[in-house]
């Protein structure tokens, strides 16, 4: 065989493999297959992976060709809505988007609407009627549940002083847990909320907005977080601080450090989403719609609360730390 038909060779199998590969970084689809842009709100956590993983999962199962993006950090609507309209004009079947901002990603995704494109909303919702479907666990009840299990961690001291780290003032599932939180509490005769702080998705501001909280704070003695860098950043304070046996603290996802920090009792629990099931859902019923089948307007996923009691049950470690990396 001489080099030239080698090299003709390989270029084959390349293209071949992106091909089949069914998820692309940019711009291309194939043009006998539906094609799915999945715009997300980060690019770093261990939330979006698994989402991304539930997302291959179906594309491969359905046929589908998706894209996955998202900007460098989840304050950045401006960069989403450009996302969303780079996508309209590369005529995609489908949009599946988790909205950093409720109101301010909503005219991006209007027009998108408007074009004919289908419209699913993942993990945070956006303030557009025209949307086929809503992917997410019940936030607000997950906020109740928060609530209920700082009841039970510190339901014996006198006073449950609360302080909150929370994300994303403008999103909607921060919100809906916010206020679920907030309504629990107020049937928690000895509870109060003392104060509260919105930080950046990264571990920095988590780490710095939850340290500054207990150090202004002292009579503090149940810290949450409700997303997963804030969560990350609440364990991390307290173990700077060296609070652990003072501080109950909960938090939200799996992530594998906070996973860690719940075993060594940072954290205490960690209310735990399933984002792989999200992507999944997502991408079939984005293949679903673009064949002419009718889907629910509203799905939602579980949540499970773990602790240090069970986090090392099989059936937990699966959730924790998904069925890929535990098999």
């Amino acid at each position: 065989m001489n080099i030239k038909r080698s090299a003709a060779l390989i270029m084959i199998a390349v293209l071949l493999l992106c091909g089949l590969s069914g998820c692309k970084d940019g711009q291309g689809f194939d043009s006998d297959t539906p094609s799915v842009a999945i715009i997300i709100k980060g690019s770093e956590s261990d939330f979006w992976n698994d989402v991304k993983k539930g997302a291959l999962s179906a594309a491969t199962e359905f046929n589908i060709d998706i894209t996955f993006e998202g900007p460098d950090n989840e304050e950045d609507y401006e960069t989403q809505n450009r996302m969303i309209e780079n996508a309209v004009s590369r005529n995609v079947g489908a949009i599946i988007l988790s909205a950093i901002d409720y109101e301010k990603n909503a005219p991006a995704v209007r027009k998108a609407a408007e074009k004919g494109i289908k419209i699913i909303t993942v993990d945070s919702d956006v303030d557009v009627a025209d949307k086929e479907l809503f992917i997410a666990t019940d936030n607000y009840s997950a906020g109740l549940k928060t609530a209920q299990v700082a009841q039970k961690l510190c339901g014996e001291q006198e006073s449950i002083n609360i302080g909150i780290v929370n994300y994303g003032e403008n999103t909607e599932n921060g919100s809906k847990r916010l206020q679920g939180f907030q309504d629990e509490i107020k049937n928690i005769k000895n509870a109060r909320i003392v104060a509260m702080v919105s930080v950046s998705s990264n571990a920095q501001s988590a780490t710095a907005g939850a340290r500054k909280l207990l150090e202004e704070n002292p009579q503090i003695n149940v810290l949450v977080g409700f997303n997963e860098w804030s969560t990350l950043g609440v364990g991390m304070a307290i173990k700077e601080l060296g609070l652990k046996d003072r501080v109950c603290a909960i938090g939200f996802d799996n992530n594998t450090e906070c996973v860690g920090m719940l075993e060594t009792g940072e954290l205490d629990t960690l209310i735990v989403q399933n984002p792989f099931s999200m992507g999944y859902l997502a991408v079939m019923n984005a293949a679903n719609i673009l064949s002419g089948k009718k889907t629910e307007s509203v799905i939602k996923t579980d949540v499970y609360v773990v602790d240090r009691s069970n986090m090392f049950s099989a059936d937990v470690q699966k959730i924790l730390f998904g069925f890929d990396k535990y098999d």
